[in-house]
C-alpha cells in the first residue's frame, strides 16, 4: 500500500508497456461505420443515442452519384433541427472534402437523435453515403487520470491515443477515394473495351465494303473487255 507509484514507470517492462499502449488506444479506436445507398426522391434516417453534455462528432462523405453531394439533417429527441447543411464533395482538396463532411455539437437532450441524409433533390441519382461515428471516448482519460504520475512514456503514450481518432478519420476518407477511384478505373475500363469492340466492326465493316468494291470494279472491267 506504500508503494511509490513514480517508481514503477522505472521498472515497467516492455510487454507492460506494450500492454498500455493498446489499453489507452482501445477507447479511441472504436467507431461505427455504415455505408448506404439514398434513393432518389428519398430521404434515410438513422438513429444514435447520445447523452445530455456530451460532444457529438460525426464524418460522412458521398462516395458515388452524380455530383457527390447531399443535405443533411440532424434533429434531436424532441424533434428540434441541430444541424440543416448542403454538403458537396466534389473538389479536389482533401482537407476541405474532411471539413465538408464533419459534424460536432454538443447535446442539449439525452435520447435518440435522428440522422438524415436528403436526396429529394435528385430525380434520377442515387447517393452512396459512407458514415462514420467514433463510439469510444478518446480524449479525457478520466478512468486512468493517475497513470500520470509513471512518467513521459505514459504521457506519450495517452497522447498517441488521443491522435488515434484522426487517424482513423483519414482512413475512413481514403477508403472512399480508393473506392472512387476504383469505380472510376472500373468505368474508364469498360468504356476503353466497347470502344475496342466498335473498331473492329468498323475495321470490319471497311474491309468487307472495300472487297465489295473491288470485286465489282473488277468484274465490270472483265465484262468490257469480253464486249470488246
Amino acid at each position: 500500500a506504500g508503494v511509490d507509484v513514480r517508481c514503477a514507470a522505472k521498472v515497467m517492462t516492455p510487454m507492460a508497456a506494450l500492454a498500455l499502449i493498446f489499453a489507452l488506444a482501445m477507447p479511441a479506436m472504436e467507431a461505427s461505420v455504415l455505408t448506404f445507398q439514398v434513393e432518389p426522391r428519398t430521404m434515410d434516417c438513422v438513429f444514435e443515442r447520445v447523452t445530455q453534455g456530451k460532444d457529438f462528432n460525426m464524418d460522412f462523405e458521398v462516395a458515388r452519384g452524380g455530383l457527390l453531394d447531399i443535405k443533411v439533417k440532424i434533429f434531436s429527441p424532441s424533434g428540434s433541427v441541430i444541424v440543416d447543411k448542403m454538403a458537396f464533395f466534389n473538389q479536389e482538396d482533401h482537407k476541405k472534402i474532411e471539413e465538408e463532411g464533419h459534424i460536432t455539437f454538443k447535446a442539449t437532450q439525452s435520447g435518440e437523435h435522428k440522422i438524415c441524409f436528403d436526396n429529394t433533390m435528385s430525380r434520377w441519382t442515387a447517393k452512396v453515403v459512407s458514415m462514420l461515428i467514433p463510439t469510444g471516448k478518446a480524449k479525457g482519460h478520466e478512468d486512468i487520470a493517475k497513470l500520470e504520475h509513471l512518467g513521459p512514456v505514459v504521457d506519450s503514450i495517452i497522447k498517441i491515443a488521443d491522435n488515434l481518432d484522426g487517424v482513423t478519420r483519414t482512413q475512413h476518407h481514403m477508403a472512399i477515394r480508393e473506392r472512387q477511384h476504383q469505380d472510376t478505373q472500373l468505368s474508364t475500363n469498360s468504356r476503353v473495351h466497347w470502344m475496342a469492340a466498335i473498331e473492329c466492326c468498323m475495321l470490319i465493316g471497311m474491309s468487307m465494303f472495300q472487297l465489295y468494291y473491288i470485286r465489282g470494279w473488277v468484274s465490270s472491267k472483265t465484262q468490257r473487255r469480253q464486249r470488246l
